[in-house]
């Protein structure tokens, strides 16, 4: 990450595409145009024939984060399906779903006796994903939850350290929570844990992507050696902004580890290490962590 003002500064043109609301004319204007060119670029690509018929709008995937939508997807479930052996019968929740990004090439892997239930804060990705993907694909599901969150949704009604996921006991062979543990606070995470183990059947998996820190990693953070920048030292997690502090959070292995057993989660294996916490190279991966239900 760059320091912390030209970071923030890029994460107000974010905001843009994720939220409905805008808190002066200028931000609504700026907004405005910021959609606009948005959707110059998709009318470009589907002039080129670059399109693809799930694939959502720019100003619906901006917020998400970088690299090629459908490929950085498409990856993710090659994994899934790899080490998690994710199949044609299997029932698959997905916290924090954005547009739709590994809901996409799921499609091709989950089959009429298989489910999806994705649920996000963006109101217009989900709209989007429940007007498309759930209309080709009826055992896809789509569900708005209006979560408080200082970037992508400052009004929510409902707070993510008692949120309640909107599936029942038991219900989910695999919950998937790519890119939103770097969003949850300490109380947030334990919430998080706690009803993943809940919708999880036993021997459940819960597939996350996170920032995870071990003592190299605390000396790379120390001495500027990481792609992603965490000064805020709380001893068991790291925040990139003090302004911002759920947009970038890193989480001790330990402390993660810890926290996951005391909900009956445990890893399965050693995290497999990213980039983003041994390099200042970008653009950087995440570590990527595996938790079975006990």
């Amino acid at each position: 990450m760059p320091d912390n003002k030209s970071e923030l500064k890029a994460l107000k043109a974010t905001k843009y595409t994720s939220t409905v609301r805008a808190s002066s004319a200028f931000d609504q204007l700026r907004a405005s145009g910021y959609r606009a060119g948005l959707r110059i670029l998709d009318l470009t690509d589907r002039l080129r024939g670059r399109d693809h018929e799930l694939l959502p709008p720019r100003r619906y995937r901006r917020f998400i984060g970088n690299g090629d939508f459908l490929k950085v997807g498409r990856q993710i479930t090659d994994y899934m399906q790899e080490e998690l052996g994710v199949g044609p019968s299997h029932d698959v929740l997905d916290a924090g779903c954005g547009a739709g990004r590994i809901a996409v090439p799921l499609t091709d892997v989950l089959g009429e006796k298989g489910s999806y239930l994705g649920f996000d804060i963006v109101p217009h990705a989900i709209d989007w994903c429940s007007s498309v993907i759930t209309a080709k694909h009826p055992n896809f599901r789509f569900e708005h939850v209006d979560i408080r969150q200082e970037i992508y949704n400052p009004d929510g009604k409902l707070s993510a350290a008692d949120f309640r996921f909107p599936a029942a006991d038991s219900a989910f062979d695999v919950v998937a929570m790519v890119g939103l543990i770097s969003h949850l606070l300490p109380p947030e995470l334990d919430n998080y844990l706690t009803e993943a183990a809940r919708v999880l059947r036993p021997g459940g998996q819960c597939f996350a992507t996170a920032y995870l820190v071990d003592d190299k990693v605390a000396e790379n953070i120390a001495q500027g050696r990481t792609a992603f920048t965490f000064t805020n030292d709380h001893g068991e997690y790291y925040v990139h902004s003090k302004e911002e502090p759920t947009y970038a959070i890193a989480y001790r292995v330990e402390y993660l580890r810890e926290a996951a057993a005391r909900y009956g989660l445990h890893l399965r294996r050693e995290p497999k290490p990213g980039t983003w916490g041994t390099s200042t190279e970008r653009p950087a991966s995440m570590d990527l962590l595996v938790l079975e239900r006990d």
